[in-house]
C-alpha cells in the first residue's frame, strides 16, 4: 500500500487526520466526512483483484450495487495516485452493528433488522440456479481449504464436518432444487454479517454487498439471511437470532421457508465455515507475532460451524391459558432456548388470526372474528405452519389459549406425528390479577379485554393434562418456572 493514503492531503483534507481500516482484500480511509474505499491488489480462490483494471470494475459494480441498498452511503468513482477508489459518505464505526452487539441488540432492533432482510430480498432478482449445486460448489472448495491447514483446522475434526455436512446436503438437494424453481435463489446481498450493517437514524441499513462475483452473491435467500443469524450467534445474540428469524418468516408469509428451515443447519454451517477460510487467509497474510487473534477467530469460527451441524430433535412446546396469562412473553423467552440454533418458531394465534384478516397486528377486529368458526380456522392455520415446521426438523413453540380439550389433542398428535418430543404447559392465575394485566395491556396484537376474559372463564376446559403452572408472580419467576417445566 502506498504510505500517501495516510495523508489526509492525498484526500483534499492536507490539515486532517486518517483512520485506516484493513480488511482481507480492500483498505478504507476515513477522513473528516468521506470514506474512501480501494482493493487490495489480490487474488484468491473466489475473486481477483490483481490489476487495476480489475479493480476499477469491481468497484464500478460495487458502487451500482450498493446504491440500492444504501444510497445516501455510496456517491462515486474516483482515482487517486493510480488507483480506482469509491468514495462514500462517513458514518460513526460506533453505529455499525458489529459495534454495537457487543453491548447487545434489542428486541426492537432486532425487529428491524428482519425487515430489513425481508426488504432486500423481496426485490432481489431471481436467478435460474440449483440451489443444491451452489452448496456442493461451496462444500468442495471448504472441505479443500480446511484441509490445506490442519495448524487452524484439526484433521480429525474436519472430517467430521465433510462427513455431517455431505450427509445432510444429500438430504436437502431435493428441497434446494425446488426452491430455486420456486424463484427463492435471488441475486442477494450476500455478506449479510454484523460488519456490512450500519444503524442509522435508528434504522439498519445493508453496506458492502458482495460486488466482486455473482456466483458468490446469488444464493437461497435463507442462505443469505443466514449469515446475520450466525453471526447474532456467535456474539452470543441467540434471543435476537430467533426474533429475526421469526419476524423474517412473518412478515415473508411464505410455506416455503418454513420448509426450507429443513437446510437451515447448513447453511448456518456453512456461512460460519467460510468465515473462517477468509480468517485463515487473513492469518497467511501476517507475521506470527500478529495473527493469535486472527488463528482464535478462525478456529472459533470453525467450531461453530461444526456444531451447526450437530444432531438436534425436534420438539413441540405449547403455551396454553386464559387471556392474561402472559403466554406470548413466555413464549418468547422459552424460544431461543428450544432445539437447534436460533431456537424455535414462535407461532401466536392472536398473529395469525390478524394475518388472516388482513389487518395490521394492532389493529382491532370484529366481533365476529372470534366466533367458534373463526377461531377454528385459526387453530388450523397455526397447526398448519407448525407442521411445516417439524416437517422440516425444525422445533416449534406454539402460544393459544387452547381452551377446547381437541384443540390440546391435535397438537399432541401433531408432536407423535413428527416424533417430536412434546411440553404442554398451561398457566394460570387469579381472574383479578388478569383483568388488571388485560386493563394494563396496550399495543398488542391480542384484542382480548376484560369482557373477552369473563366468557372465557366460563369454558368447559375439560380435563387438563398439560402441567399446570400459577403465573401470578412476576414476569421473571413465571418465565424460569416454565425454562423448568419443558425441561423437567
Amino acid at each position: 500500500m502506498n504510505p500517501a493514503f495516510l495523508k489526509g492531503a492525498t484526500w483534499g483534507f492536507p490539515n486532517a487526520s486518517v483512520d485506516h481500516i484493513e480488511t482481507h482484500a480492500a483498505h478504507v480511509f476515513l477522513v473528516v466526512d468521506r470514506a474512501f474505499k480501494i482493493k487490495k491488489p489480490v487474488k484468491l480462490p473466489y475473486l481477483d483483484f490483481s490489476t487495476v483494471e480489475k479493480r476499477r470494475a469491481v468497484l464500478a459494480r460495487e458502487l451500482e450495487i450498493n446504491r440500492a441498498y444504501a444510497p445516501d452511503i455510496y456517491i462515486t468513482l474516483a482515482d487517486k495516485l493510480g488507483e480506482p477508489v469509491l468514495v462514500m459518505e462517513r458514518f460513526d464505526t460506533r453505529a455499525i452493528l458489529s459495534a454495537k452487539v457487543i453491548r447487545g441488540i434489542d428486541d426492537a432492533l432486532a425487529n428491524d433488522l428482519a425487515q430489513m432482510a425481508a426488504e432486500a430480498h423481496a426485490v432481489s432478482r431471481p436467478a435460474a440456479v440449483p440451489g443444491h449445486a451452489i452448496m456442493r460448489g461451496l462444500e468442495a472448495q471448504l472441505n479443500q481449504a480446511f484441509a490445506a491447514s490442519p495448524d487452524l483446522f484439526p484433521a480429525a475434526e474436519a472430517k467430521t464436518f465433510k462427513d455431517r455436512y455431505a450427509a445432510l446436503l444429500r438430504r436437502a438437494a431435493p428441497l434446494l432444487d425446488r426452491r430455486s424453481t420456486m424463484g427463492l435463489v435471488r441475486r442477494c446481498h450476500g455478506d449479510m454479517h454484523c460488519g456490512n450493517i450500519a444503524v442509522i437514524d435508528g434504522k439498519p441499513a445493508l453496506f458492502d454487498a458482495i460486488e466482486f462475483s455473482e456466483k458468490i452473491a446469488t444464493i437461497d435467500v435463507l442462505y443469505d439471511l443466514g449469515f446475520l443469524l450466525m453471526d447474532l450467534l456467535r456474539h452470543r445474540q441467540r434471543r435476537a437470532a430467533n426474533i429475526v428469524l421469526n419476524r423474517y418468516l412473518h412478515l415473508r408469509r411464505s410455506e416455503e421457508d418454513l420448509t426450507g428451515l429443513e437446510a437451515l443447519p447448513l447453511f448456518l454451517a456453512m456461512r460460519a465455515g467460510v468465515r473462517a477460510l477468509v480468517t485463515a487467509d487473513l492469518v497467511r497474510e501476517l507475521p506470527v507475532p500478529h495473527s493469535f487473534r486472527q488463528r482464535g477467530e478462525a478456529r472459533d469460527y470453525f467450531r461453530a460451524a461444526l456444531s451447526f451441524l450437530d444432531p438436534s430433535e425436534a420438539r413441540l412446546v405449547c403455551v396454553g391459558g386464559l387471556s392474561g396469562t402472559g403466554k406470548s412473553t413466555i413464549s418468547a423467552s422459552l424460544a431461543p432456548g428450544i432445539g437447534a440454533p436460533p431456537g424455535a418458531i414462535h407461532i401466536r394465534s392472536d398473529i395469525e388470526r390478524k394475518v388472516m384478516a388482513g389487518i395490521a397486528e394492532t389493529g382491532r377486529l370484529a366481533s365476529e372474528s372470534y366466533t367458534p368458526e373463526a377461531s377454528e380456522k385459526v387453530y388450523q392455520q397455526v397447526i398448519r405452519r407448525a407442521e411445516a415446521a417439524l416437517a422440516a426438523g425444525h422445533s416449534v413453540i406454539l402460544d393459544a389459549v387452547f381452551a377446547r380439550p381437541r384443540e390440546r389433542s391435535a397438537v399432541e398428535a401433531l408432536a407423535r406425528k413428527h416424533g417430536a418430543r412434546f411440553n404442554g404447559l398451561w398457566l394460570e392465575a387469579p381472574p383479578r390479577m388478569l383483568r388488571t394485566r388485560l386493563d394494563a395491556r396496550r399495543l398488542d396484537a391480542s384484542d382480548a379485554d376484560a369482557a373477552v376474559l369473563e366468557r372465557q372463564l366460563g369454558y368447559d376446559l375439560g380435563e387438563i393434562g398439560w402441567r399446570r403452572m400459577d403465573v401470578s408472580g412476576t414476569p421473571e419467576d413465571a418465565v424460569t418456572a416454565a425454562r423448568e417445566g419443558i425441561e423437567a
